[in-house]
Order: C-alpha cells, then structure tokens, then sequence
C-alpha cells in the first residue's frame, strides 16, 4: 500500500503526569482507563454533566504516570477548559503539547502511534519527519477519507448538542467502569432509554448538497447534513430513518443512507 502523509500539528495534544493521573482521568472520561496501553489508541470522550460532548479523543498510556491525549483541533479548547477546573483536586499535572504532527496514512508497523479511526492503517508521528516515500495529502482530501470511513469531527458533526451514543461513538464509551462526568445520561440511554436520532453515511447520487442542508423523507423533515465531501457526506437523522438504502432528499437533491461497516451496533437504539 502506497503511503500518504498529512500534517496534523494544528489537533490537540495534551500529556496528563502524575501518580494518580490514571485515576483523574478514570473520573472523567467515558472510556476504560484500566484498558490503557502504550501504542493502541483508547477512544473516549469528554463530555458534559448532562452528556453532551466536550470533546471526543484518543488515550495512550506512555508510561504508567504518564498519559497522552490527541483530540481534534475544534475539541481542543473545551477539552482544557475541562480538565483545568479539576486538575489542581488531583495529584496530577497536564500541559498542552504542540509538536510537529504528521498523521501517515497506509502503514501501521512503523514507529509512532497507532491511529485507528480512519478504517485503514495510519500512525500519527510526533516530533518526526513524515517517511521520505509518502505522498503529502491535502486536509481536504483526509477530510475525504474520515467521512468516507464514517468519522464524525468536532465543529463539523459533534459539539455539546450531540450525545455520544448518537453519533456512533458507542466504542468510546463504558458501561462497566465507575462514574464519569455525563454518566448517568449515558448509562439511561444505554439500559433503559434510547436515542431519538444518530448519525447516517449518506450518498449524493446526483449533486451535494451543503452542509446545514435539511434532511427529509417522504416530504417530512428527518434531521440535518453535517459533512460533505465530494459524493459522500454524514447527516443526523431520525433513527426509524437511519437504515441502509433510506431514500431521502435535501434541498431537493436524492440522498441515499449508506451502510458504514466500521461503526458498532447502536447502544442507545432497541
């Protein structure tokens, strides 16, 4: 496979060091920190008391007092505006990073560190050179390959509106671990209530519309477009309405709901 390389400085970096660093963020986000190891990245979030989300990111346990943190660069500022107003309760310190980053796309057994959201193999590189071989990629064609593979991103598909288990983040998350922040709404979602909308692939078969643009099935409103690239974009839409091979329009234009086989089973619908 041939390599790509695309320049990722501008995402959020955060390094969390301390004895109890694990423990302060085990409060805090919605994955596991127990499951935390060096090199595979732990998707989670950070979300707010009533489980909107903050930020989503991804965890690398770098040593056992030391724990790395990789969010989306809209995410970036809510994710510190969280943690500052804990941090001084905790043994722990965190400092935000801002290295030369290059996420390397089409090989996952070189050096940095894995990055498995895009579906393929990928690696993010810190403080490194890109290898000499790979081709520079353009943020609008990674933006391109991230909605093909179902990715939601902070500023584009998720803010604090958007639930986790909405937008298909349901591996990001644990129902096993103690209480976090937003918890108690995602625990409900997940045993006893559901979602009322989730995110949806969509096809343009015949021209895209914006994103923003209204969703609509059968001439009833369904939901909104949040990403576009090309002839392929992701919308929320109602779950009755989130099935593979959906017909609904926007703006006029045929949209069709595509399946993403990345995304796991839905927690929050029955």
């Amino acid at each position: 496979m041939s390599l790509t390389a695309v320049d990722v400085s501008g995402w959020g970096y955060f390094r969390f060091l301390g004895r109890d660093a694990r423990k302060f963020l085990q409060g805090l986000v919605t994955a596991d920190v127990a499951l935390l190891s060096a090199d595979a990245a732990l998707p989670c979030c950070v979300l707010t008391p009533k489980g909107g989300l903050v930020a989503d990111c991804e965890l690398y346990g770098e040593t056992p007092e030391s724990v790395l943190a990789v969010t989306r660069p809209a995410a970036a500022a809510g994710f510190a505006r969280a943690f500052e107003r804990k941090i001084a309760l905790s043994e722990s310190v965190f400092k935000r990073l801002t290295p030369q980053a290059w996420l390397v796309i089409g090989d996952d057994s070189g050096p940095g560190l894995s990055w498995p959201r895009l579906g393929q193999p990928a690696r993010l590189l810190l403080g490194a050179d890109p290898p000499a071989e790979a081709r520079l990629m353009t943020p609008v064609e990674l933006d391109f390959l991230r909605v093909a593979a179902g990715l939601p991103w902070y500023g584009a598909d998720l803010d604090e509106s958007v639930l986790p288990l909405e937008a298909r983040l349901d591996d990001a998350v644990s129902l096993d671990k103690g209480c976090y922040m937003g918890q108690e709404t995602v625990s409900r979602l997940a045993r006893v209530g559901h979602v009322n909308r989730l995110l949806a692939g969509l096809t343009f078969p015949s021209g895209a519309p914006p994103a923003g643009a209204a969703l609509a099935r059968d001439g009833r409103e369904t939901g909104r477009v949040t990403s576009v690239a090309g002839a392929l974009g992701l919308g929320f839409v109602r779950v009755a309405d989130a099935a593979p091979g959906t017909a609904l329009s926007a703006g006029g234009l045929p949209v069709l709901v595509r399946a993403v086989p990345s995304w796991p089973a839905p927690l929050g619908v029955r």
